[in-house]
């Protein structure tokens, strides 16, 4: 008697990049087929993926359309992604049609554009910076800008390109255009300055309900320029273990619950002072780069987060157990595009005062002395 023919589960994998490999090389170790999808012939992921799809993750529908065609194959089990902007949105579209767990597309569509974004949450209760969200100079409300502030793209690929800290009124004009150019979408937002540190939480949503990673700090610097650029990230938190820790983990709740989100990867960016109450700064439903997963927390802790993650998105319950992370911190080496096809140093050390005076002398010594680390 022949035995049934049974499908392969199989998650999609969106982008088949250099920075997709961890993701497809865990997909394969968890013992699941991989079905990549990336517009170049030639991504270096597809080598390793059962299938490959030549399309861009920018557009849903044809995507969708040669997932179909597989469905006698596979077994879809869940999509992974690690880029933000549109893919976090054709992620969503995909997930809804193959009924895989994931959230709706008019809240992916929301959070990836920083306007909307803001808009919607400050609407709901949700402490944001003020922010004007305008296409042109003449738009400015100047009865209703303070200086400083921060002039950043709405919809962005790359990290803090096009961000700056604007400190007189005559350097708007040239911050504006650097955002612009930076913007997919024309859409420059003009926001608060807001003082204190980034800090970052890491968790996933499964089912609606939050499972809170860690909390990270977002290490900046400020040139003479006011352009402001990202170099690094240290675990633990300051904040980590503090009373903000629990207000940060509040705000994502609230985030959550407010914009309906199932199942994602959830990475949200906020600024906070000591004692202060946490304002939002971005969202990401994807799993993330500047080399987090792929260096960061691999040196901070013997806990499988990558694991733990993909179970969480493809359906399991996920067991977070009680993780210890030390202090560790990467510093992204100079140069532009994508921090993956940089150099970077890793610093350790026995706690995370010592790690935080290690953190200003080799930020000065990669970015010298003319720059303003923090905001």
């Amino acid at each position: 008697m022949m035995q049934a023919y049974r499908l392969r589960p199989a998650i999609v994998c969106l982008a088949a990049g250099k920075s997709q490999l961890i993701v497809i090389e865990k997909a394969k170790e968890l013992g699941l087929s991989v079905i990549a999808v990336d517009r170049d012939p030639n991504a270096p992921g597809f080598a390793l993926s059962d299938e490959k799809i030549e399309l861009s993750t920018y557009d849903a529908t044809p995507i969708i359309n040669k997932l179909y065609s597989l469905k006698d194959k596979y077994k879809l089990i869940g999509v992974v992604n690690r880029a933000s902007g549109p893919p976090v949105v054709t992620a969503a579209k995909i997930c809804q049609v193959f009924e895989l767990p994931g959230v709706p597309p008019k809240s992916a569509s929301i959070i990836v554009n920083k306007s909307q974004l803001m808009a919607a949450c400050s609407g709901r209760g949700i402490a944001t910076p003020a922010c004007q969200a305008v296409s042109s100079l003449e738009d400015i409300n100047y009865e209703h800008l303070d200086l400083p502030c921060i002039v950043k793209p709405s919809l962005s690929l790359v990290g803090k390109k096009g961000v700056r800290l604007v400190l007189k009124k005559d350097s708007l004009p040239e911050a504006f255009m650097a955002a612009c150019q930076a913007a997919m979408n024309g859409i420059v937002n003009v926001e608060e300055f807001v003082p204190g540190r980034d800090v970052s939480l890491m968790g996933v949503v499964v089912k609606g309900q939050l499972h809170c990673i860690t909390l990270l700090d977002e290490l900046n610097v400020t040139d003479s320029n006011g352009n402001i650029k990202g170099v690094g990230f240290a675990i633990p938190s300051v904040f980590s273990g503090q009373p903000e820790e629990a207000s940060i983990i509040g705000m994502a709740k609230k985030i959550v619950d407010s914009f309906k989100l199932d199942t994602t990867a959830f990475n949200m960016s906020c600024r906070c002072e000591s004692r202060g109450t946490p304002r939002l700064v971005e969202i990401h439903l994807d799993l993330g780069g500047d080399l987090i997963l792929d260096a960061l927390i691999p040196e901070s802790t013997s806990f499988d987060v990558l694991e733990f993650m993909f179970r969480a998105l493809t359906g399991e319950k996920p067991v977070l157990q009680n993780i210890t992370f030390n202090p560790v911190a990467v510093i992204f080496g100079e140069g532009e595009g994508m921090v993956s096809e940089r150099p970077y140093n890793i610093l350790t050390a026995q706690d995370r005062t010592s790690l935080e005076r290690s953190l200003l002398l080799t930020q000065r010594q990669i970015y010298g002395q003319n720059i303003i680390f923090g905001l």
